[in-house]
């Protein structure tokens, strides 16, 4: 008990506890993720390292490097043309050429070639023979020994993209690639696909051009015969219009039509005005004249006037809300409830949430703002009444205007029919002249384009012919770039070396958490706040955890805050008779029974320790007290309490031992009328009485013990009770309704402890205290000293 005579006197403040169970977050969640595998640690590092001892070897024995062996086939993109010097292109684009070429090289026709010539070469490509371990392992377990075609082989490579050929991106260059174990194998494919494709090549490209140029020879002689016979057609036309000479109408003739153009564009013109103030006139007749008329109408005016008013009282508008905003009771009104909030916001700060004179002020501010609810309304109303009047004046006046606009279309119509008659005469007198003269002219024209055409293609054929028997002179497009090489190396051993140690690492701590998950220990307070829920009146920190100099200080300061807290629990006042038990056994009951009531000791109460565990009573082996203390046995069998008590000057606490004579009629003992008297009568002597009762999930006298006292304390040890035991022993106590005020979790690690700060705070005053010493004397004002109250204190 010496370290908790080191704090007497000392005073710490204490505020109460929120024991409400709190949703774990997600960044609490990936804590406690964390938490688990680093208790676990030594499971992920023997899964890391055994996956990793049978797995690498095994990838680097069955997976060789795979080369990517290229060559490449070059293709001029644009060819200068030999007899105009002008760039040729080939007539179809680029790119298409190049893809057309690419498919060309793997087509049918070059692989059967390409298999012709290396069948005599004995290249292991063709015998099938594996190359990888795991490769090995299949072909002798499938015993097949079926020898496929060299073509087959090839085709089957070309369809799994193990030889392929396509256009370099922003290049001239086909490439023929090829993946393989074996690089020189490789080339040599490769090789022969580029000889085969431009032997092929050569061949197509010669046998195309002659038929070609047949095509064009015998088309060129038809074009010369259509030629004749277009030219005497339109000799023919031309003598009938009266010239041999011209073929086309004279200054007259064309004046005519720019006339019948122009007559039609107006006519057409005064027409649409003329329909269009006809309609104008219906309309403005039957609306102004028709009594049925003006019925119809009327139903869609009052539609469109009531669309009209309520578009202007729609609530959305802006001026509508501006003119309800300005109203001054209104804006009274608003201001009274901006004060009676701010008042009220002050009452709930200064008088508690049941004062009847917050509902109160809760009824006013209520009432408030359904009235300015109201007059929100009513000033609507008004708006709204104010625009319908408006408008149905606005309806009025446009009718009126009508009127007027009825006479002046009348006017302007009659007008614009007599124009109307005038255009169609001139027009139909010259559109009769230019007819004739027109329709013959058309035939003529028709038959010069069709000449023309025929004669831009008749030449073009011919250019077409020279450039074909010029291009056989010129360079190839097609050349060989490079042969094959090994274009780059992919090792996947590395890679897959990587992927097992990540995954040995993330199998390690999935089984490392699996496991964390599965132990049911408690081990912080989250844990039972949110495992069990049950409310945590404090922790006691594990000697483990923190440094030998800070220990006592962070003791005591757990058990004042466990003396604070039961205060605040149980009504603002401390339990006089308060028993301690815990779930199972080695759970630090008695310890933290002795240390309670040395605390309340120290603190200036007269305090009862009383070992109630008559099955395995250790509170007089702690205290050191004389062999054979058995005072609560004797009290029960009626011997005096001052004969039989032991009171400790250091500490000034009264202690009522007992021994393990009575274990097999315990229970016996505690159920008898006569303890429950005894132990009240003793509790008149003292300020607090503190039970040290069996554990609870052990034998029913925790029960017992809980019925004659006030309260019970349940208490826990961090990394050995379960959350299943801790439930269970809080539910027994609550089924016989006795005052369970919460659990205390000892030997908690100082991270996780109530104030996890707390050993630290003095160490960090003490040295700031030298500097800051002075400073603070000239803030403080003139004080007289008061007498602290003596602190807890433990061993």
């Amino acid at each position: 008990m010496s370290d908790l005579e080191k704090y007497n006197g000392q005073v710490i403040e204490h505020r109460p506890a929120n024991f409400e169970m709190l949703p774990e977050s997600d960044s609490h969640s990936t804590s406690n993720l964390i938490k688990g595998v680093l208790r676990r640690w030594y499971i992920v590092l023997l899964i890391f390292f055994v996956m990793c001892a049978t797995g690498i070897p095994a990838i680097w024995l069955s997976i060789e490097p795979l080369y990517s062996v290229t060559g490449a086939i070059r293709v001029a993109p644009i060819l200068e043309n030999i007899w105009t010097g002008e760039a040729d292109s080939g007539g179809i684009s680029y790119q298409s050429f190049m893809y057309t070429q690419a498919e060309m090289i793997t087509s049918s026709q070059v692989v059967q070639r390409v298999a012709t010539d290396l069948a005599d070469k004995n290249l292991a490509y063709f015998e099938n023979e594996p190359t990888g371990l795991v490769t090995k392992l299949k072909q002798t377990l499938k015993n097949t020994k079926a020898k496929p075609e060299p073509a087959s082989i090839l085709k089957q490579a070309i369809s799994n993209g193990v030889i392929s050929a396509a256009p370099g991106r922003r290049t001239e260059l086909i490439k023929v690639t090829m993946k393989s174990t074996n690089s020189e194998e490789a080339k040599r494919i490769v090789d022969a696909f580029i000889d085969a494709y431009m032997a092929v090549e050569v061949d197509s490209s010669s046998k195309e051009e002659g038929q070609k140029l047949t095509a064009l020879v015998n088309k060129q002689k038809d074009l010369a015969v259509k030629l004749k016979n277009k030219r005497k057609e339109i000799n023919a036309l031309a003598q009938e219009f009266g010239s041999k000479s011209s073929t086309t109408l004279d200054k007259r003739q064309q004046i005519k039509l720019e006339r019948v153009g122009m007559l039609l564009s107006e006519f057409t013109k005064w027409e649409a005005s003329r329909i269009h103030l006809e309609a104008q006139v219906e309309v403005l007749k039957d609306r102004l004249e028709s009594p049925d008329a003006n019925e119809k109408e009327q139903p869609i005016e009052r539609d469109e006037l009531a669309a009209e008013v309520e578009q202007a009282t729609d609530h959305n508008d802006p001026t509508r809300r501006s003119y309800i905003n300005t109203d001054p009771t209104l804006n009274t009104f608003i201001a009274n409830l901006a004060q009676l909030e701010q008042e009220f916001i002050v009452a709930r700060l200064r008088l508690a949430p049941t004062n009847p004179e917050l509902e109160e002020r809760a009824d006013v501010i209520k009432a408030l703002k359904e009235r300015i609810e109201q007059r929100k309304t009513e000033v609507g109303e008004m708006y709204d009444d104010f625009m319908a009047k408006n408008i149905a004046e606005a309806e009025k006046e446009k009718l009126l205007n009508a009127k007027n606009e009825l006479a002046n279309i009348q006017h302007e119509l009659e007008l614009t029919r007599a124009l109307e008659q005038r255009f169609k005469d001139m027009l139909a007198e010259e559109d009769t002249e230019t007819i004739v003269e027109g329709i013959r002219q058309l035939d003529i024209e028709e038959l010069q384009d069709e000449l023309s055409l025929i004669k831009e293609t008749y030449e073009r054929i011919g250019r077409r012919i020279e450039e074909l028997e010029m291009e056989r002179k010129r360079p190839a497009r097609i050349i060989v770039a490079y042969n094959a090489d090994v274009a780059s190396v992919r090792d996947k051993r590395i890679k897959y070396t990587m992927a097992l140690m990540f995954g040995a690492m993330a199998c390690g701590m999935l089984l490392a958490f699996l496991r964390d998950k599965a132990d049911l220990r408690l081990r912080t307070p989250d844990d039972v706040v949110k495992r069990i829920g049950i409310r945590i009146i404090g922790t006691t920190t594990s000697s483990d955890t923190i440094k030998a100099a800070l220990l006592p200080g962070q003791i005591a300061g757990d058990y004042q805050t466990i003396r604070a807290n039961l205060r605040l629990l149980n009504g603002d006042k401390m339990p006089k008779k308060l028993v301690v038990t815990s779930p199972g056994m080695q759970e630090g009951k008695t310890t933290f029974a002795i240390n309670l009531a040395t605390s309340m000791a120290r603190a200036g109460k007269k305090v009862l320790l009383i070992d109630g565990d008559l099955r395995k009573p250790d509170i007089a082996h702690l205290l050191n007290l004389p062999k054979g203390s058995r005072g609560l046995q004797d009290i029960l069998f009626g011997r005096k309490f001052d004969q039989v008590v032991c009171s400790m000057p250091s500490t000034g606490l009264d202690v009522l031992a007992a021994d393990s004579r009575n274990r097999g009629d315990a229970y016996e003992l505690l159920a008898l009328p006569l303890t429950a008297q005894y132990i009240n009568t003793i509790s008149e002597k003292y300020d607090h009485v503190i039970i040290d009762s069996p554990p609870v999930l052990a034998f029913p006298d925790a029960l017992m013990w809980a019925k004659i006292a006030d309260a019970v304390i349940l208490v826990s040890f961090a990394g050995q009770t379960t959350a299943p035991d801790l439930r269970e022993a809080s539910e027994k106590l609550a089924q016989i309704n006795v005052n369970v005020l919460g659990t205390v979790l000892s030997n908690v690690e100082a991270g996780h402890s109530y104030y996890r700060y707390g050993h630290n705070y003095y160490a960090q005053n003490a040295r700031s205290r030298k500097n800051a010493k002075r400073a603070t004397a000239k803030l403080l004002l003139p004080m007289q000293s008061q007498e602290g109250n003596t602190n807890d204190s433990d061993s």
